[in-house]
């Protein structure tokens, strides 16, 4: 495998700009059903505005890729959304501080682990509360297995990608406990999260850049 510098890393994350705005109204759709509707137009301008810086760094590391993506969520976010993906790429950054290349399993389940973390921070939720988290620590969790287990990247990220779906997958039976949603109660029930969905594409498309 090509070693994973910070161009890498940056086109990786301007993937994940692309995909997200390719999935905006899927996301507002999902999030039409149970919340104000606006997940996917939030996602989307936090991202194109990444995406514009990214494509201007020049000689980037893999901490100032992940560190341009949270000041844009900063920078043009409002929404809940903002606060989480700032927190969570700037955790990204400072787990990945000082690495030339992110070539391992155990670097990215760092990584993974850093942003579900400061996520957990920053929203107060936890797994099971039909949250973006429900993707993100699944996520984490399987990554991190994958490297204990001596794992390839490759094969640690296809891990995490599936984990991840399969908690998005869950939160149709679950009952919201953070954000507007949570207003609904068990009306709730049976609606997918748009929050994890668009953390699950996140993943995804991580995958597929770099594997």
């Amino acid at each position: 495998m090509t070693p994973i510098d910070g161009s890498k890393v940056t086109a990786a994350l301007i993937a994940v700009a692309n995909v997200i705005e390719a999935n905006k109204d899927y996301l507002c759709a999902l999030d039409s059903d149970v919340g104000d509707g606006d997940h996917g137009v939030s996602m989307t301008i936090g991202m194109r505005t990444a995406r514009k810086a990214l494509q201007a760094l020049q000689h980037p590391t893999p901490e100032t890729a992940f560190r341009t993506v949270a000041e844009a969520f900063a920078d043009e976010v409002g929404a809940a959304s903002g606060a989480l993906y700032e927190g969570a790429f700037e955790a990204a950054a400072r787990a990945s501080a000082g690495k030339a290349t992110l070539d391992t399993a155990a670097d990215w389940a760092a990584i993974y682990e850093a942003m579900a973390h400061e996520m957990q921070v920053v929203g107060k939720a936890e797994l099971g509360d039909k949250t973006l988290l429900d993707a993100w620590l699944p996520a984490a969790q399987a990554l991190r297995e994958a490297a204990d287990a001596g794992a390839s990247l490759s094969e640690g990220l296809s891990r995490a990608t599936a984990a991840a779906l399969a908690g998005v997958e869950n939160t149709k039976h679950l009952i919201p406990k953070r954000g507007r949603a949570s207003r609904l109660g068990e009306r709730a029930r049976g609606y997918q999260d748009a929050g994890a969905t668009s953390a699950w594409l996140i993943i995804k498309t991580i995958e597929e850049s770099l594997s």
